[in-house]
């Protein structure tokens, strides 16, 4: 029992240490709105500087500027100062270059902007003050107290006092002082806050500052607590720190002081019975403690997280644009010959480097299917190679070349879509947050542990191929072309494959959930089967060149799978241009051992600033450049095209006018709308959010081929019942679809069943032209195997169904534009078209006319009868009550989420409860309330 309570209290100070990163990660986001992955790096500096100043030198963390010998020691408040003051201002740099202007970005240039940051604040702290690990000196009291029979050291008790008595403090600042109170009020709602003349800047400078200084001067308050000083090291113990956040919800001081000290004791009893008990697996006492914080996460996310965003989440990627390959056979032809006669070219230390390049160029073409196509951030694609490369070691000679690099690859996979899992509830930072625990617990726990990763015995045995010798090297010579051009056919290969991916029906579906999830599940998508699927093909092709890198040093080495190592190249993926298969090719070139870098280092001699020029590329282009440089070059390219076309292109008459056609009947012959069976029965249906009822026991009837009105004044419920209808809000009650119940069945499987829905704002897909948000419709259905089909077959001509609708809609002007360039009428008129392609059994048109002036809506609503009479149910929502009136054959009408009248447009129109509730008194019993009412805005 002594050890136990001994480990508590050691457990206790590590956390302490947990708590201080914990809540400067908490304030900084509360204050700018960005997870701190750099909270650790940032206070390193800080606290070498310290460690220099206790050894009589003045070290300040700029490149090129020399150390001062001070001849002895200042006294130790002073070098406490000096140190808090660099910590100060770090906190003011990084908020004024960094989080600043990316205060509006979206959340990868936020997290990228992040780990830029923690890149060169290591690079810069490993050029100033070395590598070496330094031991820490005591700075509080030391001795040894007993308590219940365990020998205690005093300054790990007295570091756990100072750290909750400071975030004690700290919380009371937080939810007590003005300056607190105004942090968690811009916090909630920036815009209010600003309204509030509280200046969002001013407090995003207070917070980075705040927790710069709190964390610093706890890390060297800590001393031995936090164990060895080195650049890596520290910078990973955000990890444990990002775990605790996470437990508070980024929000609540208190629970990330409990979140982070029950963190600690957790690891340290572990680490006891790991290294004590004979009971424990020999294969888990190595870096069983790092996976502590891993699983915690998940669990955590998993709990609170969604699968598919609600309403008022926020659902769109705002990622640069992806740049489709074309694969035109010439071009591939072509770039493969100068790739082969770069190969036979070059030799030595310059082969080696377009090898390694070539390979490193796959791990970085993951980062593009993964974050580019689907905007998944992952930071773990370094980890997944060193998997394949594991798996690879332990296959040995047990199956030839190449099915063991495929098995290997495919093994990664698999783990790549366990770590993927959580994406199904999550995603932004909170998941690259997962996946860098993820690539720390790959690292420490597995290709770390000797017991399961024995580089002395892991050897991968030299490849070959129909009797050919495939291996790297041979005497003298580091990098044989024969191996370098099995890596440059492997390579083309997968690029070519993927190429084929990106631009078919599966890219289309990777490129809806990247645009919308939530609008992506309403037309039928797997939103849980298309995130996987990327994960599972950017694994493999992240664990394809882990083989290779393998193949390439002849044994598994963890070192070539660092976390870091897979940070580095997130960096120069974005840099590059993380949307386009060009930019994963120059991001191989440019990554660590790459062509670029043999250049860099043999004749600049800039190879130990290449991490330095790395992290701060990473952030200027983060800042100025989000398109990378290959979306740059093309912008570019295309403005100066556009340029000299329009300087020889005929001009047009200045009397030419074009004009949008408008959407045409369904068939030139009216056919007579017949009403029949009932398609959508939704009985009894309650939705609650809290304590509010929104919809209370709401029961809908609609026909086939029917048109039936659903009205009320704005907060009546009318789109909760259509979001619980499709299940998109929990919701109590029963829904059938002609004969089939369906009130268990996701979203996306609803549609699948014929039931389908528009919505108010649109939820269109940016990242698809027009035509392609329409023909996602066609891509539906038997998932994997037209997943395993556009790998060779990718393009195929759009459906009658899907052609029919966009010309029903009158959008085959606009069919290849981007739908943000429409009006709103247009883009409502789109959504209309993308649920018309699906062929749906029952149509629920949420605000379809919003933003149509009086003869489109009388348009539309002619459309809409054209739509019925082809057998299609429809239930319609909308302000317009000339329209609902007009076209609607049944009417029901809810009031503060209950139905308070139903029956035909006449005896809607005259019903006392909805002339006073909704319509209003009028001076006739006949009322023209209805007929006159203007239209109520949007209903939430």
């Amino acid at each position: 029992m002594t050890e136990y309570l001994l480990f508590v209290v050691l457990g206790l100070s590590v956390g302490a240490v947990y708590a201080a990163l914990t809540l400067g990660v908490i304030v900084s986001y509360q204050g700018a709105g960005v997870i701190n992955f750099a909270a650790a790096a940032m206070a390193t500096v800080p606290l070498f500087v310290f460690d220099d100043l206790t050894k009589g030198r003045l070290t300040l963390p700029l490149p090129w500027v020399p150390s001062l010998d001070l001849g002895e020691p200042p006294p130790m408040a002073i070098s406490v100062l000096v140190a808090l003051l660099v910590a100060a201002a770090i906190g003011m740099l990084v908020e004024l270059c960094v989080s600043r202007p990316l205060r509006n970005a979206p959340v990868l240039a936020k997290v990228v902007g992040a780990i830029g940051v923690m890149l060169t604040l290591q690079s810069v702290v490993g050029l100033k003050f070395g590598t070496d690990a330094r031991s820490r000196v005591p700075l509080l009291p030391t001795g040894v107290v007993e308590i219940g029979g365990a020998k205690v050291p005093l300054d790990r008790l007295w570091l756990i006092g100072v750290v909750v008595v400071l975030g004690l403090l700290l919380a009371l600042w937080s939810s007590k002082s003005r300056a607190g109170l105004a942090i968690q009020a811009a916090a909630e709602n920036e815009r209010a806050a600003a309204f509030a003349r509280l200046s969002p800047y001013r407090l995003g400078m207070l917070t980075w500052v705040l927790a710069s200084v709190f964390t610093a001067l706890v890390m060297i308050l800590a001393g031995p607590a936090t164990g060895v000083l080195t650049p890596d090291i520290l910078s990973l113990l955000v990890v444990p720190a990002l775990a605790a956040a996470l437990i508070a919800r980024l929000r609540s001081i208190w629970w990330g002081l409990v979140g982070a000290l029950a963190l600690g004791v957790v690891q340290s009893e572990l680490q006891f019975l790991s290294k004590t008990k004979p009971w424990w697996p020999d294969f888990a006492t190595q870096g069983i403690s790092d996976a502590v914080p891993f699983l915690v996460i998940v669990i955590v996310l998993f709990l609170f997280g969604r699968s598919i965003p609600t309403r008022g989440d926020e659902v769109l990627s705002s990622l640069p644009a992806v740049i489709l390959p074309k694969n035109k056979p010439v071009n591939v032809l072509v770039l493969g010959l100068a790739g082969l006669v770069l190969m036979l070219v070059l030799s030595g230390t310059y082969r080696f480097g377009l090898i390694t390049s070539l390979a490193m160029s796959l791990i970085a073409l993951s980062l593009v299917v993964l974050t580019g196509m689907v905007g998944q951030i992952s930071l773990a694609q370094a980890a997944f190679a060193g998997t394949a490369g594991l798996f690879l070691s332990k296959i040995g000679t047990g199956l030839p070349f190449p099915f063991s690099m495929i098995l290997a690859a495919l093994l990664a996979a698999g783990v790549g879509c366990i770590v993927g899992l959580p994406a199904l509830r999550i995603r932004g930072a909170q998941l690259a947050v997962v996946t860098l625990a993820a690539a720390v617990t790959v690292e420490k726990f597995i290709l770390s542990n000797p017991d399961i990763a024995d580089s002395t015995a892991n050897v991968i045995p030299t490849p070959s191929f129909l009797g050919i010798d495939l291996s790297v090297q041979e005497g003298t010579n580091i990098a044989r072309a024969e191996f370098g051009v099995m890596v440059l056919i492997v390579v083309t290969v997968a690029f070519v494959l993927v190429g084929n991916v990106m631009r078919s029906g599966s890219g289309r579906k990777m490129l809806a959930v990247r645009s919308n999830e939530r609008a992506a599940s309403s037309i039928g998508i797997s939103v849980a089967g298309v995130k996987l699927t990327a994960f599972a093909l950017a694994s493999f092709l992240a664990g394809l060149g882990g083989t290779l890198i393998g193949y390439s040093r002849g044994q598994l080495s963890p070192v070539s799978f660092a976390v870091f190592v897979g940070l580095s190249l997130l960096a120069i993926s974005y840099l590059s241009g993380i949307t386009s298969v060009s930019g994963a090719v120059l991001a191989g070139a440019s990554a660590v051992l790459g062509i670029v870098f043999v250049f860099f280092d043999e004749h600049l001699h800039l190879g130990p600033y290449y991490a330095l020029l790395t992290g701060t590329s990473l952030i200027l282009t983060v800042i100025l450049n989000p398109e990378g440089l290959v979306g740059k070059m093309r912008s570019d390219t295309r403005r100066v095209v556009t340029a000299i076309r329009r300087q020889w292109a005929p001009r047009r008459r200045e009397t030419e006018v074009q004009v949008a056609p408008q959407p045409t009947s369904l068939n030139r012959t009216k056919r007579t709308r017949e009403i029949g069976d009932v398609v959508l029965r939704a009985d009894g249906i309650t939705v609650a959010y809290g304590g509010l009822t929104a919809v209370n026991d709401v029961s809908v009837t609609v026909r086939s081929g029917e048109i039936v009105g659903l009205i009320g004044p704005n907060g009546a419920g009318k789109t909760s019942f259509i979001d619980a209808v499709t299940g998109f809000t929990p919701a109590k009650g029963k829904i059938t679809l002609s004969d089939d119940v369906i009130s268990a069945q996701s979203p996306h499987m609803r549609v699948r069943r014929g039931l389908v829905r528009t919505w108010q704002a649109g939820e269109i897909f940016d990242d698809l032209s027009v035509a392609g948000n329409v023909q996602v419709a066609d891509d539906i259905g038997n998932d994997t195997w037209k997943f395993l089909r556009d790998f060779v077959r990718p393009t195929r001509p759009a459906s009658e169904d899907v052609r029919r609708a966009i010309t029903l809609m009158g959008l085959d002007d606009v069919a290849d534009r981007r739908p943000s360039e429409l009006p709103l009428g247009r883009q409502k008129a789109l959504g209309v078209a993308r649920a018309l392609a699906l062929r749906p059994k029952a149509l629920l048109l949420d605000e379809p006319a919003a933003g149509l002036d009086t003869s489109e809506s009388l348009h539309f609503g002619e459309l809409l009868r054209d739509i019925a009479s082809t057998g299609v149910g429809c239930l319609l929502i909308d302000h317009d009550m000339h329209l609902v009136m007009g076209v609607c054959d049944r009417v029901y009408v809810v009031e503060f989420g209950r139905l308070i009248a139903q029956g035909t447009p006449d005896q809607v129109r005259n019903d006392p409860r909805v002339i006073a509730s909704y319509l209003g008194t009028t001076d006739s019993p006949g009322g023209e309330g209805m007929a006159t009412m203007p239209s109520q805005g949007v209903t939430p």
